[in-house]
């Protein structure tokens, strides 16, 4: 992650707090959707999911594993 200083994220790393905002909210979404090959659905896509590092990493691997 861009936003990230070098070494580990913890899963209750704020995102906003590591920088992450609006514009890199979008990046950040296409970015994992081209990676991972998937597409996050919108009921997925909320302020909720995008908090934390755990959140997102919760919402993303329950997407990976059904794939």
């Amino acid at each position: 992650m861009p936003y990230a200083e070098s070494g580990d994220l913890s899963p209750f790393d704020d995102l906003a707090g590591l920088g992450l905002d609006s514009m890199g909210v979008v990046q950040l979404l296409v970015a994992l959707e081209d990676g991972y090959d998937i597409e996050l659905p919108d009921d997925i896509l909320d302020e909720e999911t995008f908090a934390t590092v755990g959140s997102l990493w919760r919402a993303l691997s329950a997407l990976v594993a059904t794939k």
